[in-house]
């Protein structure tokens, strides 16, 4: 009898370890010891987002984490934060991996690790149909251009000296811009276009930021996981491979996947 109530206690006491070991984020089937810790901002259309029900996440880049976790045999653990909170997160190990349209620069790469780019993108400004704005060129000096914080959108804009409106999110800045509270708005170019091709139809428009950097997004690590950056790299290759990635991009973009460099590094010249 003190056997089984001995067993009975500690199969409770695991099952309690397990449910609080769950509320620290959303996971998906994850089995202990096999989980990815997955840090997102999930306000970034059409990249990373609750769907329409709230109650999961969907997007371009969600759907090439899940192929990547897939392929490496883990299960996620999503935690959903601040663009801004994203490295911190990363320094402190509080997940493994950021996951939010984070474009990989030499600045970033100081403090983290990036995987192999799986997108590649530009600049572009959001303004009204009837707006004056044609070009980056027309954006009056006095005038502020929302844009979210800690984006290479606001190094952009500063290199120009223009006046800025910070935000926490892309859907932030949309609804600035349905609101009127400023004329224009500055994000990635495949936001952008999805914006003005779904809830700002016939109401906005894209301005094309040509002398904008081409740019790779690209998953995060912390600098001391340089094995998981070379598994999330191998599983790359292989999805690029095996036509899995192209057929996520045509899915989302109506376009096949541009080819790519192979790794971070040589995306930026380090």
């Amino acid at each position: 009898m003190k056997l089984l109530k001995k067993g009975l206690l500690l199969a409770a006491a695991a099952i309690l370890a397990v449910g609080i070991a769950g509320c620290g984020g959303e996971k998906e089937k994850a089995p202990a010891g096999n989980v990815l810790k997955v840090a997102t901002n999930a306000t970034y259309v059409p990249f990373e987002f609750k769907d329409k029900d709230g109650k999961d996440y969907t997007g371009y880049e969600i759907e090439v984490v899940r192929a990547v976790a897939k392929e490496m045999g883990k299960e996620i653990e999503w935690k959903n934060i601040a663009f801004d909170g994203l490295i911190p997160a990363l320094q402190s190990h509080e997940v493994d991996m950021a996951a939010s349209g984070m474009t990989a620069t030499k600045a970033r790469a100081e403090k983290i690790l990036f995987a192999a780019p799986f997108y590649e993108t530009k600049l572009a400004l959001v303004t009204a149909a009837d707006s004056p704005i044609h070009q980056a060129g027309d954006v009056a000096a006095d005038e502020q251009v929302a844009l979210q914080v800690g984006t290479t959108a606001a190094a952009y804009a500063q290199s120009k000296g223009w006046k800025v409106r910070g935000f926490d999110s892309a859907a932030d800045i949309v609804m600035e811009l349905k609101a009127g509270g400023t004329r224009s708005g500055l994000l990635d170019k495949p936001s952008a276009d999805y914006f003005v091709a779904t809830d700002g139809h016939d109401q906005f428009r894209v301005v094309d930021v040509p002398d904008s950097e081409v740019q790779y997004f690209a998953f995060g690590f912390n600098k001391d996981n340089k094995a998981l950056q070379q598994e999330v790299n191998r599983a790359i290759a292989k999805l690029t491979a095996d036509g899995t990635l192209n057929q996520i991009h045509e899915k989302w973009f109506k376009t096949p996947l541009p080819k790519m460099p192979a790794t971070a590094e040589e995306a930026l010249g380090i």
